[in-house]
């Protein structure tokens, strides 16, 4: 659980990058640069990985391909476009549904269900992020128009939820950094074409030492770091569990922007971030049933 807390306070941080430099960096160059960064230092490891996991990549190279194209490949790139017809609370509405659309996927490919109480932290947890997103004002959710770009957003939101799934769906037999490493490869072209429309159009951006420490953050812990941490979560808790943490990004977001954008914290932070973890917590807690399970299982095992 600790991996996904990281892993959502580092999505947190890139999305802050995201709003500063959204003057200074087009958003499919932020996007293709992000992943084109980690693809060259981790290029001796990818190598490692094909040569030594051949066999498994030729049997499930279609898998593999589809992983690498739900994650790196389309979900960040088709959220950038939708950002460019849509408003923020838009964007953050739309976001605020992946835990839910992760437990839609899950029961239709895995045919797993969330329990009572998962079902209720999720609906918690929904509720406090709604009441960070309009400032606990009911009347800033309803004056929210949505617009063709808030489409795109579904589809972007979807492509994650799908890949998460996917991701237990598919237990390929490879480690988990290994497995990132060729993810990251192969996605990384898929958003080269977006790149080259938008260089073309609207030019590149200068290599200013902001930009440059943008760049290098995006492409270390939002990209590696919190893929790989993401990963270990959705196969160890599975994906409708790990989903439950995308909640908190929000929280984290609010908490960075004090410092660093000068923001300040208001009643509606507080009271919304503990409906977040309150709804962790009620999510957390596993079914006596799974509990009384696993030990007689553990059980077992020992008396072989």
């Amino acid at each position: 659980m600790a991996g996904l807390v990281l892993t959502t306070l580092f999505w947190a941080g890139n999305a802050l990058v995201a709003r500063g430099t959204s003057e200074s960096i087009p958003p499919f160059a932020l996007s293709f640069w992000r992943w084109l960064i980690p693809t060259i230092y981790l290029a001796p490891f990818t190598f490692q990985t094909v040569r030594r996991y051949r066999h498994i990549l030729r049997a499930h190279w279609k898998q593999v391909i589809a992983l690498a194209f739900f994650s790196v490949g389309a979900y960040n790139t088709i959220l950038y476009l939708a950002a460019q017809s849509t408003g923020a609370i838009n964007i953050a509405l739309v976001s605020s549904t992946m835990p839910l659309m992760i437990v839609l996927f899950s029961a239709i490919i895995l045919r797993t269900l969330p329990h009572h109480r998962q079902l209720a932290g999720l609906i918690l947890a929904f509720c406090g992020v709604l009441t960070i997103l309009t400032r606990a004002n009911l009347d800033t959710l309803l004056k929210v128009n949505f617009n063709p770009g808030d489409l795109l957003m579904i589809l972007s939101i979807s492509s994650w939820a799908l890949y998460s799934v996917l991701l237990k769906r598919w237990p390929l037999d490879i480690p988990l950094f290994p497995l990132l490493c060729i993810l990251i490869t192969l996605g990384t072209p898929m958003i080269l074409p977006f790149y080259l429309w938008e260089l073309h159009n609207e030019g590149g951006f200068v290599l200013s030492v902001g930009n440059l420490s943008a760049l290098l953050y995006v492409g270390t812990l939002p990209s590696v770091a919190a893929y790989f941490l993401w990963n270990n979560g959705v196969r160890t808790l599975g994906p409708g569990m790990a989903g439950l943490f995308a909640y908190l990004i929000p929280v984290f977001a609010a908490l960075i922007a004090v410092p660093v954008l000068g923001e300040s914290i208001e009643g509606y932070h507080a009271f919304g971030g503990l409906l977040v973890l309150a709804g962790l917590l009620a999510a957390s807690r596993r079914p006596k049933s799974e509990i009384v399970a696993d030990r007689l299982t553990r059980s077992q095992e020992g008396d072989r």
